[in-house]
């Protein structure tokens, strides 16, 4: 009998985890959103102070991505309009 060996190829296609998803994933937004009500002195309201939360949250975010894909925004076609 022949035994036959294969080769078992493994391929690390593993897409690298970028430092702007781990971050987004350690923050608690109800954590934020409990700072800025108490640091507004409770006269926000919950969801307010959740929405303020949020909303930072995504402009860090989108900082961090923007920053890690080296965009210049001033350069980048907008709308597929450019200069001839």
């Amino acid at each position: 009998m022949f035994v036959h060996k294969l080769k078992l190829l493994k391929f690390d296609n593993k897409r690298k985890e970028k430092y702007s998803d781990k971050w987004l994933l350690k923050l608690n937004p109800l954590a934020i959103a409990k700072y800025i009500q108490e640091r507004e002195g409770y006269r926000l309201s919950w969801r307010a102070a959740r929405a303020m939360a949020n909303a930072r949250i995504a402009e860090a975010y989108k900082d961090l991505v923007l920053e890690e894909e080296e965009l210049n925004l001033n350069k980048e076609t907008i709308d597929g309009r450019c200069k001839e």
